[in-house]
């Protein structure tokens, strides 16, 4: 999968993307409704980290290399064997950019669900993806499926005489 987005990718991202949050329930929509299950394509994945603080973040990288609150490298930090590492997605539903921060379990999921589309030799980039989420009571884990495939359209009859 492509790592390295263009400077144009970078604005609209930045400009329009809306963060998910997992919870128990479902997807938390920014600004609506929790949903129990999101079907969207996948733009990009890459590392990021996360430095938590009393159960709060206090720095992150989106790429696991610069910090975007310190604005400093990652490898140089002090701090960098506390950070957590995560997965960060930008989804594409309903012609929606969507920002995603997994953890653990859920990145071992994500990562689960590369594999499994690797092994069919199908591309992780622009790939279609559903995802819901299982309880586990305080929090909420992510899944990952792909969508059945479509069935070939049925061709269309020729009406040609008919009036």
């Amino acid at each position: 999968m492509n790592t390295a987005p263009s400077p144009l990718h970078d604005l609209f991202a930045d400009a329009f993307a809306r963060y998910l949050a997992v919870r128990p329930t479902g997807l938390q929509m920014p600004h609506g409704p929790i949903v129990s299950s999101l079907r969207a394509r996948l733009l990009l994945c890459r590392p990021a980290r996360t430095l938590y603080e009393n159960r709060h973040p206090t720095c992150r990288s989106l790429d696991g290399i610069q910090s975007l609150t310190e604005g400093r490298a990652c490898a140089s930090c002090l701090l960098r064997k506390t950070c957590t590492p995560q997965i960060y997605l930008e989804l594409l539903a309903d012609g929606v950019p969507y920002r995603l921060i997994l953890a653990y379990s859920s990145a071992r999921n994500f990562m689960l669900f590369v594999s499994r589309l690797r092994q069919q030799s199908q591309p992780v980039e622009n790939a279609e993806v559903i995802l819901s989420v299982r309880d586990r009571g305080r929090w909420g884990e992510l899944r990952f499926i792909s969508p059945p495939s479509q069935p070939p359209a049925s061709p269309v009859a020729d009406h040609q005489g008919c009036h």
